[in-house]
């Protein structure tokens, strides 16, 4: 008579690495590639495709790539998620944070296009009008430009009279000692002036049309 030995059936149920490796494998994926498209570091993939937990973030995170991984290899990701939560364990594997994972990986760089360049166009346009009106706005009410070539501060002279001459606005009204003189169609202006005693103070005002004014004294010895 027959003896029966009892068969046993050993099922070696596959990891979450394991499972995900050979599912990019056969789709030819690198990791390269997938990296590209989940945004997550080549050695946090290499990691999780190894079961080695103690060099990933901890699980919650972990967890994150495993549905995002699963998702663009179109795996269920509630069975791998499933699977992990059996083999993982907080204690057994200490996470860690890794430099790649506190430093993700970069966005797409800045792409320029059409709409882009004619939104940048349109705005320095509209920048430049608004710092034309402003300069415009401070010419016109800003007080007038006045530069005095004669006669020098503290000039010293014998003769009883002094020309007084210079630059500033055309439309200016200008006065020497309160006396208004004419300007010319360039701004420019020239007036004698007599010199009354041994210190002699001559006074240049300019006033806008906007009552704004530019003053510039000087100092003039006459030498008896």
């Amino acid at each position: 008579m027959r003896s029966f030995q009892p068969s046993v059936i050993i099922c070696v149920m596959k990891t979450v690495g394991q499972l995900l490796k050979e599912a990019r494998e056969e789709k030819f994926y690198t990791l390269e590639q997938v990296e590209k498209a989940t945004k997550i570091r080549k050695e946090l993939l290499e990691a999780l495709e190894a079961d080695n937990f103690s060099k990933l973030p901890p699980s919650t995170f972990v967890q994150g790539f495993i549905k995002n991984y699963a998702k663009f290899l179109g795996l269920d990701s509630s069975n791998l998620l499933a699977i992990f939560r059996r083999e993982f364990s907080d204690k057994k594997n200490p996470a860690q944070v890794l430099e790649a994972f506190s430093n993700p990986l970069e966005e797409k760089k800045f792409q320029l296009t059409p709409a882009k360049v004619i939104t940048v166009v349109v705005a320095l346009s509209v920048l430049s009008f608004f710092i034309y009106l402003w300069f415009q706005y401070r010419q016109f009410s800003g007080a007038p430009v006045l530069t005095i070539d004669a006669p020098a501060d503290q000039t010293t002279t014998d003769s009883p009279s002094i020309v007084v001459a210079g630059k500033t606005d055309p439309d200016a009204k200008l006065t020497v000692n309160n006396q208004q003189i004419p300007v010319r169609d360039d701004g420019a202006f020239d007036e004698e002036v007599k010199l009354s005693s041994e210190v002699n103070k001559i006074e240049v005002v300019a006033t806008s049309k906007f009552g704004q004014k530019s003053e510039v004294r000087r100092t003039v010895y006459l030498k008896r």
